[in-house]
């Protein structure tokens, strides 16, 4: 792994031929429930390829995309975006401040990304930031037991090699519990909040989505042995997760919705 690789993990490539389901699951539900204005200021919070953010500038007055990873954001402006930006979701305070877009934005809303963000009260102290008084909160992420089968499999291929998988580990799937005691915590009355299996079908293998999602496991090690790694992984889930009938993987998805509101 180059320099390149190490500070920015994320491949567009590897997202639209391992991941195109992410966006595709959530595109009209959770964007309904969202149900932009045409006079409101929205932030999609860890935009990644703006396939949503796209769908959500054509009905506002205003929307702005940030990620963290730059070569997502390169690909979220060829796929249309209007106004996209590389951000580290867990310094939105600085970002508002430093911008001017404390108290801006009429809603807050975020697909498939805050999960990969583990100081979760930093992030949402940002969004009440940024939030107008009265302002929503509407998100999808991955809830607790999310994916469970190829983490506890990566673990362990980690583990056997000397290495603590679990702290190499870069999700937090919260409960219901946790993640409304956080949002409480600043201001905001959670309007609804679901705790939902999604098991998901993948359009390759278990391998490619390791080596879309998996990085940070993968990253201490030799290129030769990330190969049998993926493979030890795959072996793993076989199990529950491969249809033979079909020649398909399917995954353990589970997924934690909220819709809040930060007090006026």
């Amino acid at each position: 792994m180059d320099n390149s690789e190490k500070a920015d993990p994320w491949s567009p490539i590897n997202y639209k031929l391992h991941a195109n389901f992410v966006p595709k699951l959530v595109e009209h539900s959770l964007i309904t429930l969202l149900s932009p204005k045409p006079y409101e200021r929205i932030l999609d919070l860890g935009c990644g390829d703006g396939m949503l953010t796209y769908k959500i500038q054509e009905s506002c007055k205003e929307c702005i995309g940030i990620d963290k990873s730059q070569h997502m954001i390169e690909e979220a402006k060829l796929n249309g975006c209007k106004d996209v930006r590389v951000v580290d979701c867990e310094k939105l305070i600085e970002w508002a401040n430093n911008e001017g877009f404390v108290g801006y934005f009429d809603s807050v809303f975020s697909n498939a990304a805050l999960h990969w963000m583990k100081n979760q009260e930093a992030v949402i102290e940002g969004i009440a930031k940024c939030l107008k008084p009265g302002g929503r909160f509407v998100a999808e992420l991955g809830g607790f037991g999310n994916v469970q089968s190829v983490e506890k499999s990566l673990i362990s291929a980690l583990d056997k090699r000397g290495y603590n998988g679990k702290d190499l580990s870069p999700w937090y799937f919260p409960s219901p519990e946790d993640y409304t005691q956080i949002l409480s915590k600043y201001k905001f009355s959670v309007s609804n909040i679901s705790h939902f299996s999604r098991p998901t079908e993948l359009p390759t293998t278990i391998s490619g989505w390791v080596e879309t999602f998996g990085f940070s496991f993968l990253a201490p090690l030799e290129d030769n042995e990330k190969e049998i790694v993926k493979g030890e992984v795959e072996g793993m889930c076989r199990n529950g997760a491969f249809n033979s009938e079909t020649d398909k993987w399917t995954l353990d998805y589970v997924r934690l919705r909220t819709v809040a509101q930060l007090s006026s």
